[in-house]
């Protein structure tokens, strides 16, 4: 096939409620033709700076600058080297500035980077910037947080209903720049298929805007509506951060990259990310349970044959140990069946009702700032091993658009309170639009009418709120 796979993208930047700059960056980067996309891909770009003053700012643009630019520009074989040799080699930039100048020293930023190339979707990724893959009502995480809380929980010295209380959360354990070498993350590849979406963004929108709703907005919208409702709607709840988001829509694939390609990180032969988690489970139980047999049969020879009692106690210790292990692997087991996650089939989405709890967030502030994992019992047991590391359903659901109509109704009364200057009869257009879909079970409407009539009055708010 020589034809170009058909994408629209939409990206959006800003700097939030409460920062008197933004030190996010992004960077896109299509191919010019299908010889240079065979080989490399699109590619696209988000990163978060941090730093005093202008720092972060800078880091992050040395960062989506020197990034495409060596991808591009490399002779790596593959797309998993070339991803992973751009991403040390900004890395090493944004060192070498920092070692030049003391004001900058220290400076650092993270980095998510997806590429879309002939053998699909491969995301490279330091820190706690995400990149999601939105799929048939569901949503995905690709990447790991390399935050201190996702650590904790991956160390066994935190649970996700606990973590907030012990470990702050805007702490993150790597990023690029502070020191000359950097361990990076390669995920994929991943299928890519007709109707897929795949979304980056820094943690100013995911701090506001919890995972079920980013995927209803995604899933639900072209990019170009999406991406500027999520920010909006991060700004609404407090827009305590930068916010960047790069929404990519698939139309058209080339049919050899919608087979589902073998993980970056399993073996030769094994697809782990795709592979169903009951799949998993079994095999697991069957290794340790003969494991633990072969052990206890090693410890019983020993012993009777050689007569060497302390060879046979270390057998049947590490027998031990491996039960303990299996019986740990049972319990998850179970823990993901009871979530609706596991079953003969592998991973499903989780049951509506049980996602519906969450994706209308209550009234108090503390409710509607998104946690690093949502409430619900699906969504916790849905942080896996391996990429996807959650998965959450995302249908389009009523909750969601009674929750925008309430953010819409607000902004209406502030704007007529304040003598803002909008148009209140496209308001109400909008509005009963927005009515009469809901009333006709068309929700894809719906929410559009409701994020037309939210950035009319958002780009109002904006001009007024930062023309000071």
């Amino acid at each position: 096939m020589t034809s170009l796979p058909s994408v629209q993208y939409a990206s959006r930047t800003d700097k939030g409620m409460r920062r008197a700059m933004n030190q996010d960056s992004l960077q896109v980067r299509m191919s010019a033709d299908y010889a240079e996309w065979s080989r490399c891909g699109y590619l696209f770009v988000v990163a978060d700076g941090m730093g005093g003053h202008a720092v972060g700012d800078l880091a992050s643009r040395i960062a989506v600058d020197t990034l495409p630019h060596a991808y591009f520009k490399g002779d790596a074989p593959s797309v998993e080297n070339r991803l992973r040799e751009a991403i040390i080699s900004a890395n090493k930039a944004i060192n070498s500035r920092g070692r030049e100048n003391r004001e900058f020293e220290g400076m650092g930023t993270t980095c998510s980077v997806l590429s879309l190339s002939e053998c699909g979707a491969m995301v490279g990724h330091v820190g706690d910037s995400r990149v999601y893959r939105v799929r048939k009502a569901r949503i995905e995480q690709l990447t790991f947080d390399h935050s201190l809380q996702w650590e904790m929980i991956r160390l066994g010295r935190a649970t996700p209903e606990n973590v907030e209380l012990f470990h702050p959360r805007n702490v993150i354990t790597r990023c690029l720049g502070p020191d000359p070498v950097v361990q990076v993350d390669i995920e994929g590849p991943f299928s890519v298929e007709a109707g897929d979406f795949f979304l980056l963004c820094s943690d100013g929108l995911t701090n506001h805007v919890s995972d079920t709703e980013i995927g209803q907005i995604v899933g639900s919208m072209p990019p170009t509506e999406s991406s500027r409702l999520l920010i909006n709607l991060a700004n609404c709840r407090g827009g305590s951060d930068n916010s960047t988001v790069i929404v990519v829509g698939i139309d058209s694939y080339p049919t050899s990259s919608e087979s589902s390609p073998t993980n970056a990180h399993a073996g030769p032969g094994t697809t782990t990310a795709e592979m169903p988690t009951a799949g998993r489970s079994a095999f697991w139980r069957t290794f340790l349970s003969f494991a633990a047999g072969l052990c206890l049969v090693a410890g019983i020879w020993l012993a009777t044959q050689h007569n060497k009692p302390a060879s046979a106690v270390m057998c049947a210790a590490s027998a031990l140990a491996l039960l303990i292990r299996l019986r740990l692997t049972n319990r998850r087991t179970l823990d993901l069946a009871d979530s609706g996650y596991a079953d003969a089939g592998g991973l499903q989405p989780a049951s509506k009702k049980s996602q519906r709890a969450g994706d209308s967030p209550a009234d108090t502030d503390d409710s509607r700032t998104a946690s690093i994992f949502e409430s619900s019992s699906a969504s916790r047991a849905a942080f896996l091993p391996t990429a996807p590391y959650r998965i959450v359903d995302a249908e389009l659901t009523e909750p969601l658009l009674s929750n925008l109509a309430e953010v819409q109704s607000e902004l209406v009364q502030a704007a007529r309170d304040s003598g803002w200057k909008v148009d209140f009869d496209e308001l109400t257009q909008l509005n009963r639009q927005a009515i009469q879909s809901l009333q006709s079970e068309k929700l894809e409407r719906a929410i559009r009418a409701r994020g037309k009539a939210i950035d009319l009055l958002m780009r109002e708010l904006y001009q007024r709120s930062r023309s000071n």
